[in-house]
């Protein structure tokens, strides 16, 4: 059968399988990944395999997904391993439903992995699958890695990543399941337009294929031959690393091409295990075009450029926010906060803030706001205006209730809520020990 032969050439042209000391599949209980497991059944009646299924709690077809898996498991003598997720009680900050759920499946994938002793874990991404990867990241704008679209073969930490059916086309599962007689779900989300792979699936995939009929294969070549070229650059550019592993020469990576600053750059921050998006990509280039300067990313990692020197670094965690609910407070850094009751009069009652406890004592974090009697700004801004260098505006203590920011040191109250001319409120002042 024409998956069959896929299937075997890609595993062997990949060399996926190369030092595999157990496998877990990650089966959906869809086509795909029922087609990879029948075949690792069929080929493979020996190989240590474990099947991983993920219980969304998200749709009710998923008790009959998990039993059908269940069950077939069962039948080929194949151990399964299920989790029961909550996902929509387990979103993180900033994530969507979709995000959560692949983060919490493959985060169940690793686990069985590492308590197996399982050292790759297979998912079941096809030609299609590839085929909209491809598009959806050229629609983003993603430079010439994000085309590469889904990588055969990768590591993550201790595991291997593999996609014995990168290369397969759905229709290719879906017939080969019905021909060995496995059974499969199909997932109505899936015709849901309201997921962006799904609008790219169903209304940009058919009108370009009406172009090229075999789209499908020439995106998978593209991505394929990208890719190839990908590998090369990442060799250079980690050579490039290990020969300078503490500082990189400035005069050095400005010889080189612009591509391979880039990928220099970009590889220096992997080492850290920070991906460098394409403007920050570019904000690395501008900096390196100086004598002399600094860039921070996500207020956790620092290029600095000085004495022709680079140097990428990740920054000391901020420290742990914590409760104030005494009148004075040791700072992390040894100096002494005090609060002290006064009445507010003309004079003093911008500087004084609510006579309120707890407060929660930290450091500056994204979307603090301060209102002075000039008006409301974001506190990043404000600093910058008051010209207080960055390493030092990361430093500043700040007071915030269950609200808002309430103080910040060398800036003061934030006017908010105003006392009267009367009112009891605290003064806040740092000094040292």
């Amino acid at each position: 059968m024409p998956l069959e032969k896929t299937v075997a050439a890609t595993l062997r042209e990949e060399g996926m399988e190369e030092g595999c000391n157990g496998l877990i599949l990650a089966v959906s209980g869809g086509p795909d990944s029922m087609a990879m497991l029948t075949y690792y059944a069929v080929h493979r009646p020996d190989y240590p395999v474990t099947v991983a299924h993920v219980h969304h709690g998200l749709r009710p077809e998923s008790d009959g997904e998990e039993t059908m898996v269940r069950d077939f498991c069962n039948a080929v003598g194949i151990p399964c391993r299920v989790l029961h997720a909550h996902v929509r009680q387990e979103i993180e900050r900033g994530e969507t439903e979709e995000s959560a759920a692949r983060r919490i499946r493959y985060d169940f994938f690793r686990s069985v992995a590492a308590d197996q002793g399982a050292t790759h874990v297979a998912t079941a991404h096809t030609a299609d699958d590839q085929c909209e990867t491809v598009l959806l990241h050229l629609l983003h704008g993603a430079g010439p890695k994000g085309l590469c679209g889904i990588p055969p073969k990768r590591n993550e930490g201790s595991t291997i990543l593999i996609r014995p059916l990168i290369n397969c086309p759905k229709s290719d599962t879906i017939e080969y399941c019905k021909a060995m007689g496995t059974p499969f779900a199909l997932d109505k989300t899936n015709d849901s337009l309201q997921y962006t792979r799904n609008r790219i699936r169903h209304t940009v995939v058919p009108p370009m294929e009406q172009i090229n009929p075999s789209l499908r294969q020439a995106l998978c070549r593209t991505a394929a031959a990208l890719r190839l070229q990908q590998e090369a650059m990442e060799a250079r550019a980690n050579a490039f690393l290990n020969d300078h592993p503490s500082v990189l020469p400035a005069d050095q990576l400005r010889a080189l091409p612009k591509g391979e600053q880039a990928e220099i750059l970009r590889a220096a921050f992997s080492r850290l295990e920070k991906t460098l998006s394409f403007e920050q990509t570019e904000q690395a280039l501008a900096l390196l075009e100086k004598s002399t300067g600094t860039v921070e990313f996500d207020r956790k990692y620092t290029l600095h450029l000085g004495q022709n020197q680079l140097t990428v670094r990740e920054n000391a965690p901020p420290p742990p926010p914590r409760l104030i609910t005494d009148l004075q407070t040791v700072l992390d850094d040894g100096r002494i906060l005090t609060l002290t009751e006064m009445v507010a009069t003309p004079e003093n009652r911008y500087r004084l803030i609510p006579l309120r406890l707890p407060l929660t004592l930290r450091t500056r974090i994204d979307g603090d706001v301060i209102k002075t009697r000039a008006g409301t700004k974001p506190l990043k801004k404000y600093l910058t205006e008051l010209q207080i260098p960055k390493a030092e505006r990361d430093a500043l203590w700040i007071l915030s209730d269950e609200h808002r920011l309430v103080w910040c040191e060398r800036v003061g109250p934030s006017t908010h809520e105003p006392l009267s001319v009367g009112d009891a409120g605290y003064s806040v002042e740092i000094t040292e020990a």
